[in-house]
């Protein structure tokens, strides 16, 4: 079995010109698609900007539908019989769930084709791994496109400010203006991307080359910093410190409830603020502001509407920015109805999806990899690797406390995550395949 766990050398022998080029193409065109998709450097100037809708993005889909063709082509003639393996029962249930949800929803339309967009990222990451021969070619193809990447957001801070950083003409956040965001929409989708380049420009530098990862990392880092996006940037030593101690520690309960515990206490100290009078009296003491630059309001109208449909939710990925709740905001109501989401990972999947959905989700995006980390550890698992899909891992849970990640269309982080979750279990199914 061809895995990201072999060398290199032990496979590459085996491929033709036309594979290799075939493997690389797809593996970029996968990777690059899900960073920028395809309208990267929008103009938050423009009225659309904030404008409600329910329509998808026609160019979009029909390039997420090609690739996904090509995908399958692939798997199917070279790995049908393992991509079959990272359907397990916490995914099936977890995809149920959210399909009782769309039958819950207002716009069961949007929400099933959003439903079947999120089934198609699985799919995309899944088989993102299996693309590369070895671990090497894994981190070469890695680093081509983090330098793409980092390359784009300093062309549009350098060549294309107006696109690239936060004007004062913007009308959804004018208080943004100086902050770099790249070709992302916000500069908080820039700052979590930066965080993920450095933790490629760590594995680069393990796997593959050097001054190469010390390249990435650097450039991602000073990108980072100008974002000012202070939940990536205060979660990356978190990250760094946990990922490390993970590694570190035998007995498998003390490493889950640290892996657990993190991210619970920042959703104390985030939504828990709203919810319990001590935290909130604590947060006001400790920062300077304790509504977390006005998230408070969106996590109590969060609350308030997880209580109306407790169960399955307002419909998947169908209930922030819809025209009914839009329209039902006016100057004396909270500013939640405007919101584009909870700001919170898991108050958004218990407001769309209910607690049912949540909570099998968690078993999914929680449970299942850490199962799959304990086991591919104690089978040997590449070390470089486990170290970049557990940070990944870790960062999108700890993130989720403050930023929708989970689930979330079009995000880099999400499809990172998922490729992190499917990469531990491959890396288990590897090794206990021999």
């Amino acid at each position: 079995m061809t895995t990201l766990s072999m060398p290199d050398r032990a496979v590459v022998g085996g491929f033709s010109s036309g594979e290799h080029l075939i493997r690389n193409g797809l593996f970029l065109a996968t990777f690059l698609l899900s960073w920028f998709t395809v309208s990267p450097f929008p103009d938050l100037g423009q009225p659309q900007s904030l404008a409600a809708g329910t329509a998808g993005d026609l160019l979009g889909q029909v390039a997420t539908v090609l690739l996904t063709g090509a995908l399958v082509g692939f798997a199917l003639f070279k790995r049908w019989r393992l991509l079959p393996r990272i359907i397990t029962l916490p995914l099936v249930l977890t995809f149920v769930a959210f399909a009782i949800s769309v039958l819950h929803s207002s716009y069961p339309d949007v929400a099933a084709r959003r439903l079947v967009l999120a089934a198609i990222t699985v799919f995309q990451a899944s088989v993102l791994l299996l693309l590369p021969y070895g671990r090497e070619h894994f981190a070469r193809l890695l680093a081509i496109a983090a330098i793409v990447i980092l390359a784009a957001c300093y062309f549009g801070v350098a060549f294309i400010p107006q696109l690239s950083i936060h004007q004062a003409s913007d009308i959804a956040e004018p208080g943004l203006a100086g902050d770099w965001r790249g070709f992302f929409t916000h500069k908080n989708g820039a700052g979590a991307s930066m965080v993920l380049l450095i933790f490629i420009g760590i594995f680069v530098y393990r796997a593959w080359n050097k001054p190469a990862g010390v390249f990435i990392g650097a450039l991602a880092g000073i990108f980072l910093y100008f974002t000012h996006s202070k939940s990536p940037l205060d979660l990356l030593p978190v990250v760094f410190l946990l990922s490390y101690l993970v590694l570190r520690l035998r007995r498998p309960v003390v490493a889950l409830v640290l892996i657990v515990g993190v991210p619970l206490l920042l959703n104390m100290l985030s939504v828990g603020s709203v919810m319990f009078g001590p935290i909130h009296d604590l947060i006001g003491y400790l920062m300077t502001d304790p509504t977390f630059t006005g998230r408070n309001v969106i996590w109590r109208f969060a609350l308030d509407h997880v209580a109306q449909r407790p169960l399955f939710g307002f419909g998947y990925e169908s209930f922030w920015g819809m025209p009914d709740l839009v329209a039902e905001w006016n100057y004396l109501e909270s500013w939640g109805y405007r919101a584009s989401d909870a700001h919170n990972a898991y108050l958004n999947l218990a407001v769309t999806t209910g607690l049912v959905g949540l909570a099998l989700a968690l078993w999914w995006i929680v449970a299942q990899p850490f199962a799959d980390y304990w086991r591919g550890r104690a089978l040997g698992a590449d070390r470089a690797l486990t170290t970049l899909f557990l940070q990944v891992w870790l960062f999108a849970l700890c993130l989720g406390g403050f930023e929708s990640v989970f689930f979330a269309g079009g995000s880099a982080l999400w499809f990172l995550m998922v490729t992190a979750i499917m990469g531990l279990r491959f890396q288990t199914l590897a090794k206990s395949s021999g």
